[in-house]
């Protein structure tokens, strides 16, 4: 997993899709959500994925265009985290309005420490956002937690 995290973020993304660039994690989804899988290897999943997000960061072009990488870390499903690297400020301002009937993003208190509750190691220059998501549509109802660490000031 760790392995193939690295080789999929080795050069910064060149290839943007309405304005972002995205790696899910490749990794089988039934491994990184069990309960049989240690909290140890998840650390290292979301360890893995801030040090890439370092990473990339510091690949960065300086055009005449504004990136931001991100990775959004998801909670009860670590399996829907992933690196996202967004192309120009609007892109990256309008993935986080989610206000409509059938999706919110709630912003999670800043008493809770997303850092702490899993010991990971965030460089300072990156910055801790939480959301607490809301679906509801024709499909159901579902909560889940969304922590994004990275290049978002």
């Amino acid at each position: 997993m760790v392995k193939r995290i690295k080789e999929n973020t080795a050069v910064f993304p060149t290839d943007f899709y309405n304005g972002y660039w995205h790696m899910h994690l490749p990794v089988h989804q039934g491994f990184i959500n069990s309960d049989q899988t240690s909290r140890k290897v998840k650390q290292l999943c979301m360890q893995t994925l801030i040090e890439r997000v370092a990473y990339l960061k510091d690949l960065k072009p300086y055009d005449q265009v504004e990136y931001r990488v991100v990775a959004s870390i998801d909670f009860p499903s670590l399996w829907n985290s992933q690196i996202i690297v967004f192309k120009g400020n609007e892109h990256f301002q309008d993935f986080f309005i989610r206000e409509d009937e059938d999706q919110k993003w709630i912003p999670l208190p800043e008493t809770r420490n997303v850092r702490a509750e899993w010991n990971l190691d965030v460089p300072e220059d990156l910055s801790i956002s939480g959301f607490k998501e809301i679906i509801d549509d024709e499909e159901g109802y579902y909560e889940n937690e969304i922590w994004f660490i990275g290049d978002s000031k």
